[in-house]
């Protein structure tokens, strides 16, 4: 069975980056998820139907799944006054009470 195991920094990384990237790696690979000091250590864990060669790609894809989630939930955060402003432009125009 493959496995490996990876440590995040948890200044640079969240929790939920890190759980939807296994959420959509969960087809090749199970996450063991704990927290070590200031850091996640994420092993993950081949499926037994998981060949080695389909493991490597998914811990690949893993981590910058990671960084994706991470960068989107960033992103989400800076632009959320902007977004709120926007659809409260776009209700306050539809004549719904």
């Amino acid at each position: 069975m493959n496995s490996v195991n990876l440590i995040f920094d948890q200044r640079l990384y969240g929790a939920e980056a890190i759980q939807k990237a296994a959420y959509r790696g969960q087809h090749a690979f199970t996450l063991d998820l704990q927290v070590e000091g200031e850091a996640f250590s994420c092993t993950l864990l081949g499926n037994i139907t998981t060949a080695p060669a389909a493991f490597d790609k998914a811990v690949e894809d893993f981590k910058k799944d990671v960084l994706d989630y991470q960068l989107r939930s960033k992103l989400r955060a800076e632009t959320e006054a902007v977004r709120n402003l926007i659809l409260g432009v776009a209700f306050s125009k539809t004549g719904l009470v």
